[in-house]
């Protein structure tokens, strides 16, 4: 298969994305995590029939490198904002704590099983490969609370805390990859500098480029004008971010936030980006699963089974956290915390950021474990969540003429 043809296939499933956006189609339509296309990706990849082939998927790095940045934009842009209102104190501690404990067992379970082992090369090879699936599985999709309202009429305070948490956990992963990407330092700059300063430059320069991008947006302007500037900016943010190999990811997931906070126009800026988020996402999901490898290292099975155990466990200790602090969450008990399993864009993102910038069995293991981790979500994730506001009484009895919308 030609490249002209991968391109043209790109652009259907970005139509399709936009289509079921649009409210032409069935609301609630699809996976939480798109992980289905991330699937048809592998089958179509050189790992599975060859349609895709290895020099196709180099060819469409750059695009990739795009669709990332632009998808951490718009991730960036509604952090903190679920919906219309900004999200409340009491969510943001525990989806920042609950990303942070996520991203902490599942790094030390697939540390622990590479160490017990004797897999995952070098001791930075495996700093990578744990820190990398740590910042992958944290964090819960956005999509998920969403997909549940739309299908089922759930409403009511648990699933808007639930809500809440997913639109909050997204800022320590991203500064994680900050981090880990310092790891393995830029050569295209003549100045040597340390470790701690690479991260602090990642996150500066997304914060500086949002500023001026809010700048640039306080006043009224045509609708293209703002299109012009979010554009210009974020391709200016991502092409510095791959020039110096840091991570495009942090900056630009920065830069939404600066933008966010800085202009008074932060709704209407959210609504015009969040429908671009899926015609985007569904071709990088369709190129991540082109990429996967199962054969990336060695006892690969054993380590990516550790890190979804340390996801779930996480997630458990996520649900006490809830249960003691938020009354409705109380009545579904601490299993509430494996509701939040469903994870999705981000996570695929991270993987593929990795797969990108770590190029062989490090990128390539951190995101067959985001693959996975993603998989095993869409199993646990909704089924806990509907049975979770099923107990609160937020979610009609199954079978009752509040259930699936047709």
């Amino acid at each position: 298969m030609n490249a002209i043809l991968i391109l043209m296939g790109l652009l259907v499933l970005s139509y399709l994305g936009s289509f079921l956006v649009s409210g032409r189609s069935v609301r609630g339509v699809g996976l939480p995590s798109g992980v289905e296309y991330t699937a048809l990706g592998y089958v179509l990849g050189p790992h599975a029939l060859g349609l895709v082939g290895a020099d196709n998927l180099a060819s469409f790095e750059p695009v990739v490198q795009v669709a990332l940045g632009w998808l951490a934009f718009a991730v960036g842009l509604d952090f903190g904002y679920a919906g219309d209102r900004r999200v409340r104190a009491g969510s943001l501690t525990v989806g920042s704590l609950g990303s942070i404990l996520t991203g902490a067992a599942v790094a030390a379970a697939a540390w622990f099983t590479m160490d017990r082992l004797g897999v995952g090369g070098s001791a930075t090879d495996r700093v990578l490969v744990a820190g990398g699936a740590g910042a992958a599985c944290s964090e819960t999709t956005r999509h998920a609370i969403r997909w549940v309202v739309d299908r089922y009429d759930a409403r009511g305070p648990l699933a808007d805390r639930i809500n809440e948490i997913a639109h909050t956990d997204d800022l320590f992963p991203m500064i994680g990859v900050a981090i880990l990407f310092a790891l393995d330092p830029t050569r295209n700059v003549a100045l040597a500098m340390p470790l701690r300063d690479w991260p602090t430059i990642t996150v500066g320069l997304g914060l500086l480029l949002g500023g001026g991008a809010a700048m640039l947006l306080r006043s009224e302007m045509p609708v293209e004008d703002t299109w012009g500037i979010m554009f210009g900016v974020s391709l200016i943010a991502i092409g510095t971010a791959t020039r110096l190999a840091i991570s495009t990811l942090t900056v630009t997931f920065f830069m939404g936030m600066a933008v966010s906070m800085f202009t008074r126009h932060g709704a209407e800026l959210r609504a015009m980006v969040g429908p671009t988020e899926r015609p985007v996402l569904l071709p990088a999901l369709v190129l991540a699963g082109a990429r996967i490898d199962f054969r990336a290292m060695p006892a690969l099975p054993w380590v990516a089974a550790a890190a979804i155990g340390g996801r779930i466990g996480a997630k458990v200790v996520t649900g006490w956290m809830l249960a003691a602090s938020s009354p409705p969450a109380r009545k579904a008990g601490p299993w509430v915390g494996l509701s939040l399993m469903s994870s999705g864009a981000l996570a695929m993102c991270i993987g593929l950021a990795f797969a990108l910038r770590f190029p062989g069995p490090v990128g390539d293991t951190v995101l067959v474990i985001a693959a996975l981790s993603a998989t095993v979500g869409e199993f646990v994730g909704p089924l806990r969540l509907r049975r979770a506001l099923f107990i609160a009484g937020e979610l009609p009895e199954p079978g009752s003429s509040g259930g699936v919308k047709i």
